[in-house]
C-alpha cells in the first residue's frame, strides 16, 4: 500500500478537506484507499458527510469496526506523533509499498511538521497545501532550505481556496508557481459550496457535483497516481506534464 502525506506550513490551509478529496479521487480510480487521520480533534468526518461526532477507529481495529464512507476506509491513530515505531509498523503492516491499487492517505496537521518530515522519506508522495496569502509566502522559502533532498523529491503543492477575484490572491499564486516550478500540481478555487457542503452534513461530490474546487481537487488527486507506481521519482524529471493548471487564476 502506497502513502501519501498530506500535510501544510500552517493551520487554516485545508489540509484535511485536499486528504479526504484526494483520497476519493483516488477511489474512484479504482483504489483501495484508507485515510488516516493523526490529530486529536479533527474535522475528516464533515468531508465525508458523516456527524461531527463520530469516534474513528484505530488504525489496527479490526475491521468490523471500520468506518467506510465514499468506499473508503477511514481511520484515526492520535499516538503516532509521538511514536518512535510508526514507521517500522506500516513496514510491518506492507503499507509502504509501490502501486496504486491500495493507498493511505494520512492527513497531518501543520503544528506536526516534524512528524510530517519523519515520514515523508518513506512515503511515495507528499502533498503540501498552500494558501495564496503573504504569511504563506514568508514560511515557504525556509521551509524549502530546510527540507532534506529525499523529502524534496517526494514533495509537491497545490494552493487552496484561491480567490481569483483578488489581485493579491493571483499575485501570490504566480509567485508560488515560480518559487516551485512542476512541483505545483494544481490549484483549488475558492468555493462557497465547501464549507455548505459540510453545514449541509453532505459529502460536496453529491451537494454540488459541479463544484469547482471538487473539479480542481480531483484533478490534483490524479496527477498524483504516478508517484504511487514510482516512489521517490523526482517531479521536476516530468517537466511541466506533472503540473496542470486546475484553475485558469492567471
Amino acid at each position: 500500500m502506497a502513502v501519501i502525506v498530506c500535510h501544510g506550513l500552517k493551520g487554516g490551509a485545508g489540509i484535511t478537506f485536499t486528504s479526504a478529496h484526494i483520497a476519493m479521487a483516488l477511489s474512484e480510480a479504482g483504489a483501495e484507499v484508507t485515510v488516516l487521520t493523526v490529530a486529536p480533534r479533527d474535522s475528516m468526518p464533515l468531508h465525508f458527510g458523516l456527524q461531527p461526532s463520530i469516534t474513528l477507529p484505530s488504525l489496527f481495529a479490526p475491521a468490523e469496526d471500520a468506518v467506510l464512507a465514499s468506499g473508503i476506509n477511514l481511520r484515526s491513530h492520535v499516538r503516532a506523533v509521538d511514536d518512535p515505531d510508526f514507521v517500522p509498523t506500516l513496514l510491518d503492516l506492507g503499507y509502504l509499498e509501490a502501486g496504486a491499487d491500495r493507498v493511505m492517505v494520512i492527513d497531518v496537521p501543520a503544528h506536526e511538521f516534524a512528524f510530517a518530515r519523519r515520514i515523508i522519506p518513506h512515503a511515495s508522495a507528499n502533498l503540501c497545501v498552500l494558501n495564496a496569502a503573504p504569511d504563506t509566502l514568508a514560511l515557504l522559502p525556509q521551509a524549502l532550505g530546510e527540507a532534506s533532498p529525499e523529502n524534496i523529491a517526494r514533495t509537491t503543492f497545490a494552493i487552496n481556496a484561491l480567490d481569483e477575484t483578488r489581485r493579491l490572491s493571483r499575485h501570490a499564486s504566480a509567485f508560488i508557481r515560480e518559487l516551485v516550478g512542476p512541483r505545483l500540481l494544481g490549484r483549488i478555487r475558492l468555493d462557497e459550496a465547501v464549507p455548505e457542503a459540510m453545514a449541509m452534513l453532505q459529502p460536496l461530490e453529491r451537494y454540488a457535483p459541479s463544484s469547482a474546487a471538487l473539479s480542481d481537487v480531483r484533478a490534483i488527486g490524479a496527477a498524483l497516481v504516478p508517484a504511487l507506481e514510482t516512489p521517490g521519482r523526482p517531479w521536476v524529471a516530468r517537466g511541466q506534464q506533472s503540473a496542470p493548471s486546475t484553475s485558469r487564476a492567471a
